[in-house]
């Protein structure tokens, strides 16, 4: 499984280090907005609050949470947005 995720292409980055976690979220979701179904964003975020409240936003709004990771002076999490099922689109 570790051999895949490190096959995974990254399609947006967001550092949202030092941030302010109830902003993260919301910077979170506006690099989220364009990309495609299916593609993947990167996000370095501090451990603390942040670690415990953005994944589980991320989730609710049907995003998958591949990876949370300790990275350099942080932590990586990377989401691939949802991809809506034709119910969801009608």
């Amino acid at each position: 499984m570790e051999d895949s995720i490190q096959r995974l292409q990254v399609d947006a980055l967001l550092d949202v280090r030092g941030v302010d976690p109830a902003e993260c979220y919301l910077k979170a979701r506006e690099v989220l907005e364009p990309l495609e179904e299916g593609q993947i964003l990167e996000i370095s975020v501090d451990e603390g609050e942040v670690l415990r409240t953005l994944p589980y936003a991320v989730k609710a709004d049907g995003h998958e949470l591949l990876v949370s990771e300790p990275h350099v002076e942080g932590v990586r999490l990377l989401v691939r947005k949802r991809i809506l099922s034709f119910a969801e689109e009608v």
